[in-house]
């Protein structure tokens, strides 16, 4: 394994890579298909569209193309789990209202005593 061209200072040299592996490194199967492909995806299409409408193929086969379609063109469906419990804490929010209103009715002056709020926000005496 050779090291990698510096110049004087110890800089890398334009070109040349602080890790040697690199550029030895496989490509991932991913760059490979796109590079075998072409970057749109047009050929898996047509052969998957060819497969989906091809009357003499097995069910299985042209259900299966079908699949990788809409897989491709709309997206894979979300996979929802069923949740235990309350995931949502709707006990803990009825839980607050509750505190809410009686701190409300705690706060509030009694009917009938002490300053009521009158229209407009001013303050009126009783």
């Amino acid at each position: 394994m050779s090291t990698p061209q510096r110049d004087a200072r110890g800089r890398l040299l334009p070109g040349n890579t602080a890790n040697p592996n690199n550029i030895r490194r496989p490509q991932s199967l991913g760059k490979a298909t796109r590079k075998m492909v072409g970057e749109d995806g047009m050929a898996l299409a047509e052969l998957w569209w060819s497969i989906a409408n091809d009357p003499m193929r097995r069910d299985s086969d042209r259900l299966e193309a079908s699949r990788l379609l809409a897989d491709r063109g709309w997206g894979k469906p979300a996979n929802f789990a069923p949740q235990e419990g309350d995931p949502l804490g709707l006990a803990d929010v009825d839980q607050a209202a509750e505190e809410f209103a009686r701190n409300i009715v705690r706060l509030a002056p009694a009917e009938g005593a002490g300053e009521v709020a009158g229209a407009g926000g001013e303050a009126k005496s009783a």
